[in-house]
């Protein structure tokens, strides 16, 4: 299958609906983390800075914390507001106003960058490093996706308990991946109703009436209150301090990584590695939805926080979202408000995993395409955008994956400690890559990349510098999962490499071109023996020392590139084939599968590119919609029945190839364990054909190449096929 050529048609993967519609899938799908940060953010940083100020930790802060009170001044209320508020401000500039800017396609995220930049025509200094680079950004950003659901589910259910929160969090994990499968539209416009009418005004109107007997808190917007209240710590508290501010932006990352989800359908045709119209992007979606509703309703809901704060000190456990909860003074009724509050929190929360969950899609989806990644079931869920994929293996691993942390962790106040880093790493790589491709391929002077990337960077780095702190607290949690997932990428991303080399040299530097197979057919053709003297010399052409027979049966064989004319050369399944069991078939079809970015393909053209190579040889271009399942067997018959291919469809066998690793006694050790390492991921990753929906039975069969790793490289172990003169007993056979 043809996955590098679907940017190649023109043709951009869109979303039909209006404007409104985006937005409102942008607030369940794109702002559920970002949205469900007022949860714990301010209730961390209060902690911390309770720890700090009074040295204390562990139980000794439980017991401080515990019936809460006069814990924090008023300057140190309104730094960490100040904090928070600019925090947001830095995510808007960044995000809205500049990185959305760079889509691949409609799509966004660290690949769409790395795609931008392949498609640059001057030579990218510092390439491979970036690459490792981007690599480690989609590892990272699956870290975070695997936490993110957890944190925000154990701080809406933290009233709850410990054991009941966790209880409940590991049953809403379950009951979110589970309908993945129906895409993104009816995933995120369910949720973006609930988000949209419900939450975001629900948290702006909890921090209203705390704003209106505090307006004093707005005076956080002035930077000096964050500026004096970090310089009130020693150096490591302001790393620290810093390290918990971050939770109010996590999730932003999904701001740019989802956009591709949102854009519609447009006019002009787009190739791959360039941008769509801004009027059809995603990005104004996502960016009016954000300026319109979240934005404002954050802020509110941060500053009532911190009304509560100046007005009665810090609440019991520093639990300042639920403190706002209002309140009648009847016990019984109280506790029944308090429950409707955590069950919009926790449905909140339910939707907050979807933005991370979503975003992997995207990243995976694209990794695949670019080879970074193994090959996973790719399932598309929209007609009428590309970008609309489920990855079934990606959604159970990442459930898999947020059960394992929410049973480790138990508390948000526990994954708090562990959360950061991955975001931080991911929004630092971001930066730098927005800067080579604002260079290399917009034509960026050097001054204006240095002027607009440089102080984002520099923040990207503070943060990130500051989360590091974490690291033996939990944040080893993340870095483990990033670093086994780019170990993972890595491998394949060389495995392939590897192969693709061994290919080329045997099927290209080595190989045999399509002229070389129709002069085989020929040399059968030419015998004119009578089969009722000698049927088996009339089917005998004797290739080196082995013979060639020919078969009455049609073989098809699937190409990775479309075959055109005769200078292009046989698939290497094909000579494996002949090698294997000396027989040329009297019909050949090879048949490449080209994939669009469209839902359906136009078929003004036809669906099939039908090329007569000579001598019953031919190759076929079948062209699909990502949205249209691939029928070999039922192309077969269409052409079949409209004389395009002379031979019956039920008597074809239809070939796969697939590699089969074999290493060899001489190699070191640590180039052993890696080889290894890839030919288990290769055989856990989805064979090629079964994208063209190709299971195993009596019509196809597979064919294993062998390709032999040893001390001096890779290569593929099959001698050559050329047509010699044949001797005894064909010496008297007229020719």
């Amino acid at each position: 299958m043809d996955v590098a050529a679907t940017g190649s048609q023109g043709h951009s993967h869109a979303h039909g609906g209006g404007l409104f519609t985006r937005m409102r899938e942008a607030m369940g799908t794109v702002y559920g983390d970002i949205g469900t940060s007022v949860l714990y953010t301010l209730m961390e940083i209060t902690r911390e800075t309770i720890s700090l100020k009074h040295n204390v930790h562990g139980e000794h802060l439980t017991a401080l914390l515990e019936p809460g009170g006069a814990l924090v001044s008023r300057g140190e209320a309104l730094g960490g507001f100040s904090l928070v508020f600019w925090a947001l401000i830095f995510l808007t500039v960044k995000y809205d106003l500049i990185m959305m800017r760079a889509d691949n396609r409609g799509e966004g995220g660290t690949f769409a960058l790395w795609a931008l930049l392949k498609g640059a025509t001057a030579k990218v200094f510092g390439i491979t490093l970036l690459g490792y680079l981007v690599v480690a950004a989609a590892g990272l950003l699956a870290a975070d996706g695997v936490i993110t659901p957890p944190i925000s589910m154990l701080g809406a259910y933290e009233p709850l308990g410990e054991h009941w929160a966790v209880a409940a969090t590991l049953v809403s994990l379950f009951v979110l991946f589970k309908p993945q499968w129906r895409g993104t539209s009816q995933v995120g416009g369910l949720f973006g109703w609930f988000m949209m009418l419900v939450w975001f005004p629900w948290i702006a109107l909890k921090g209203l009436p705390w704003i209106v007997r505090n307006p004093e808190v707005f005076l956080a917007i002035n930077p000096t209150y964050a500026v004096r209240f970090i310089a009130g710590f020693p150096q490591i508290g302001l790393f620290v301090i810093l390290g918990v501010v971050v939770l109010a932006i996590t999730g932003g990352e999904a701001k740019y990584a989802d956009i591709g989800h949102f854009a519609r359908r447009g006019e002009s045709e787009v190739h791959d590695g360039q941008s769509i119209n801004p009027a059809d992007s995603g990005r104004r979606p996502v960016m009016y939805s954000w300026f319109y509703l979240v934005l404002p309703c954050l802020v509110l809901n941060y500053a009532g926080q911190v009304g509560y704060l100046l007005e009665r000190g810090v609440p019991p456990r520093a639990n300042t979202f639920y403190a706002l909860t209002p309140r009648t003074g009847d016990p019984n009724v109280d506790r029944i408000i308090l429950g409707v509050d955590m069950v919009i929190s926790a449905i909140a929360a339910f939707i907050a995993a979807q933005a991370l969950i979503t975003g992997m899609f995207s990243i995976v989806k694209q990794a695949i395409a670019l080879g970074f990644c193994p090959r996973f079931e790719v399932k598309f869920t929209s007609r009428e955008a590309e970008g609309q994929v489920y990855i079934p293996g990606i959604n159970w691993t990442m459930f898999l994956g947020c059960v394992m942390i929410t049973l480790v962790f138990r508390t948000a106040g526990n994954l708090a400690a562990a959360y950061g880093i991955a975001v931080t790493g991911t929004m630092g790589i971001t930066t730098l890559a927005f800067g080579y491709v604002a260079h290399y391929r917009w034509g960026w002077r050097i001054w204006k990349v240095v002027a607009v990337c440089t102080p984002i960077l520099a923040v990207d780095l503070l943060f990130f510098v500051s989360n590091l702190l974490k690291f033996m607290h939990g944040g080893y949690y993340p870095v483990a999962i990033a670093a086994a997932l780019v170990t993972i990428m890595l491998t394949w991303q060389w495995g392939r490499s590897e192969l693709a080399k061994a290919f080329f040299a045997f099927g290209v530097e080595g190989g045999k071109k399509i002229s070389w197979l129709v002069a085989l057919r020929e040399k059968v053709d030419e015998i004119q023996l009578s089969i009722d003297e000698n049927l088996p010399l009339a089917r005998t052409l004797v290739q080196g020392r082995r013979r060639l027979v020919e078969t009455d049966r049609a073989f098809v064989f699937l190409c990775s590139r479309p075959i055109r004319d005769l200078d292009e050369y046989v698939p290497v399944s094909m000579r494996v084939f002949l090698k294997k069991f000396g027989v040329l078939p009297s019909h050949v079809t090879l048949f490449h599968v080209k994939q669009l970015s469209v839902a359906e393909a136009d078929l003004g053209n036809g669906r099939f590119e039908v090329i007569d190579l000579g001598r019953h040889i031919v190759s076929v271009v079948g062209t699909y919609g990502y949205m249209e399942q691939p029928d070999i067997r039922g192309a077969l018959r269409e052409l079949q029945s409209n004389g395009e291919i002379d031979i019956s469809s039920d008597r074809w066998i239809i070939e796969t190839g697939e590699e089969d690793i074999i290493l060899s006694d001489d190699l070191p050790f640590h180039r052993w364990l890696r080889i290894r390492f890839f030919r288990i991921i290769l055989r856990l990753s989805t064979p090629a054909h079964k994208f063209l929906g190709l299971g195993y039975d009596a019509a196809v069969s597979k064919e294993i190449i062998p390709v032999v790793f040893n001390r001096d490289g890779v290569k593929v172990t099959l001698p050559e096929l050329e047509i010699i003169e044949a001797e005894q007993p064909l010496k008297a056979v007229p020719v």
